[in-house]
């Protein structure tokens, strides 16, 4: 390129500068022509800013609660198994070297517990009747930080070893056993002999989970290991990482060191309903984001409708006095873009702290706790501040006023300045 052809470029450069600059203050004087359907406008785009901000902390937050009381239930963030005993559970499925594999996983950063654990389906026997039953051969100490059921004692206490069992109170009646009575468990052991235990019902739990209060009950590893005659093998290490979020980054670690008959499943595969769950309800959220966006940008364009057909002289005597068409669109454009651009931060101004003040506090479910809970969700909600919750309604509305503002701004293209001089 010539010196010369250089020069002519930087010379434009330099006169255009100013020229967006002037554009950009006519602009926003013009917002402010009519102050009352600017303040409404922004006002809107302001409260759709704020209520979607807020209903997003909302979802964050009940949704970090609800995997959290469900994972701390029983489950944990993730476990490790013998590949296909998730859908096939037998008794002979299990991983090997139950004591060297729990100490290797406690030791990966944000572990805060790994619980070795065996299953099996049972005949549980009382004083009166016998019911079907799960037995869960467990480590006390490490089922108390991994399992919040050891918490939930109706009566007597917790395992603390030995020929001791903690049943569902549920179960404890049907087989008509209270606190200190003996039970017999009966059940097989992979080689098909019979597998007898007779133990001391220490303590019994209520979760409010009909299925865990009905059919569960735990009883310390080493005398369940040794009645199915499985030694140093169990069915599952449950693991529990010190977050939601951290969980997946320990179930990588641990996947890169696993034999291949060997996997490591996260709490979705665990609990799919849960997964499901959370799935239809963030799917009507996006339902009710869309619709909110649509009123927005309605209200956004029949406001630019009113303003392309009040300034359509001001149009005239703009293309009369050489000013392209391209121009003019993109004054409008700009006009819309700093009214989103102040609702935005109207919305953001409000509804950040607004998040902020009901995460710290919470908000009560009232009378409805008690059903909630059903759901794994607790007594109080609390929004939780996320940077997508405050990134996602921004640029949606900005998208959105700026769809809006382009249909009324595309008239100017057909505006006839003659014409147009001559509207009232």
């Amino acid at each position: 390129m010539s010196e010369t052809a250089l020069s002519n470029l930087g010379a434009r450069r330099a006169a255009a500068a100013p020229a967006l600059g002037l554009i950009g203050s006519i602009a926003w004087r013009n917002l402010w022509r009519n102050r009352r359907r600017t303040l409404l406008s922004a006002g809107a785009i302001g409260f759709a800013v704020a209520l979607l901000l807020f209903t997003m902390s909302m979802q964050a937050g009940t949704y970090g609660a609800m995997i959290d009381n469900a994972t701390r239930l029983l489950d944990g963030h993730l476990q490790l198994q013998r590949r296909g005993y998730l859908d096939d559970p037998h008794i002979d499925t299990t991983i090997d070297d139950a004591a060297g594999r729990v100490a290797k996983i406690r030791a990966i950063p944000g572990v805060v517990a790994a619980a070795p654990r065996v299953e099996a389906f049972v005949l549980v026997s009382g004083d009166e009747r016998s019911y079907g039953a799960q037995l869960l051969g467990v480590d006390p100490r490490a089922e108390r930080a991994l399992s919040s059921i050891s918490n939930m004692v109706s009566e007597g206490r917790y395992l603390v070893g030995g020929n001791e069992a903690y049943a569902g109170a549920i179960l404890a009646h049907n087989i008509g056993a209270s606190v200190g009575d003996q039970i017999v468990i009966l059940g097989s052991t992979a080689s098909g002999g019979v597998a007898a235990l007779a133990v001391t019902l220490v303590g019994t739990f209520s979760t409010g989970t009909a299925e865990l209060d009905t059919q569960m009950l735990e009883v310390p590893l080493p005398q369940v290991a040794d009645a199915f005659e499985l030694h140093d093998a169990v069915h599952a290490i449950a693991v529990r990482a010190d977050s939601v979020k951290r969980a997946h980054a320990v179930a990588e670690v641990l996947r890169s060191d696993v034999p291949p008959d060997d996997v490591v499943l996260e709490w979705p595969a665990l609990i799919p309903d849960l997964e499901q769950a959370i799935f239809l309800d963030r799917t009507s959220g996006e339902v009710m984001f869309g619709v909110l966006a649509a009123v927005v940008t309605i209200g956004v364009l029949n406001a630019f409708l009113m303003t392309v057909f009040e300034r359509t002289r001001e149009f005239g005597v703009l293309l009369a006095m050489g000013m392209r068409r391209g121009a003019i669109i993109g004054m409008l454009q700009l006009e819309n873009l700093l009214l989103a651009v102040l609702g935005c931060v109207a919305g953001l101004a409000v509804g950040i702290p607004l998040v902020l003040w009901s995460g710290h506090v919470g908000i009560p479910t009232g009378d409805t706790g008690a059903a909630m809970r059903a759901f794994h969700i607790a007594d109080r909600l609390q929004p939780t501040l996320e940077l997508a919750a405050a990134v996602r309604p921004v640029v949606l509305m900005l998208v959105c006023t700026q769809l809006a503002g382009l249909l009324p701004a595309m008239r100017v293209r057909r505006i006839e300045p003659v014409e147009a001089l001559r509207a009232a």
